[in-house]
């Protein structure tokens, strides 16, 4: 219960989403994790839950990881859920730069790894803004650039419960500039993923 008040109190803290325009946006929130309030990466330990009504996913971690076309050790999160028509298993390292979180591996669409994509923001962020974040995938020996941009309209902002995130994430092709996937993702503190849009 102590633990609880202090995350309670640490977010009353927060500026209300009328005076919010920039917030520091930890791991533990897209998790579902409880935040101690510290400005800083943490890997919480455990499995966590995501609230969303259909297929919700199952955050798994941390754990050593190594890339198999970068030979470069990770710490990374298994992110699983299962449908009636499939089950997906993916793999989510930090950026380097500490400012998003993204897929290193899934196991849909023939993609074998991926250098660090942006899936989820991490870090101070401003509400409007939006980061582009360039990297590659590999499907078996080929490789092939991505782009995923990150969008936050609404920062800090109730969705039924107090301190809500929304953010934009599109998936594109930045040799063609085709759109591959876009979604709106909207996170709560101790619930992860609420809302899928």
């Amino acid at each position: 219960m102590h633990a609880r008040r202090l995350l309670a109190a640490l977010l009353l803290a927060l500026p209300a989403s009328a005076n919010a325009q920039e917030r520091y946006i930890p791991l533990e929130l897209i998790l579902g994790a409880q935040w101690d309030g510290q400005q800083q990466i943490a890997y919480p330990q455990g499995a966590f839950a995501e609230f969303v009504a259909t297929t919700p996913s199952t955050w798994t971690g941390p754990r050593p990881w190594q890339h198999p076309k970068t030979g470069e050790t990770l710490t990374v999160y298994d992110r699983s859920r299962a449908s009636q028509r499939s089950k997906v298993d993916q793999v989510f390292a930090i950026r380097r730069d500490a400012s998003a979180i993204g897929r290193v591996a899934d196991s849909r669409y023939g993609i074998d790894a991926c250098d660090r994509e942006g899936k989820y923001p991490l870090g101070l962020w401003r509400q409007g803004e939006s980061r582009t974040f360039d990297y590659r995938c590999w499907y078996g020996n080929a490789d092939r650039a991505r782009r995923a941009t990150i969008e936050i309209p609404k920062i800090d902002y109730d969705c039924g419960q107090a301190h809500c995130l929304e953010i934009r994430w599109t998936y594109s092709d930045p040799v063609d500039g085709r759109q591959l996937d876009r979604r709106e993702y909207v996170f709560a503190p101790e619930r992860g993923l609420v809302a899928l849009r």
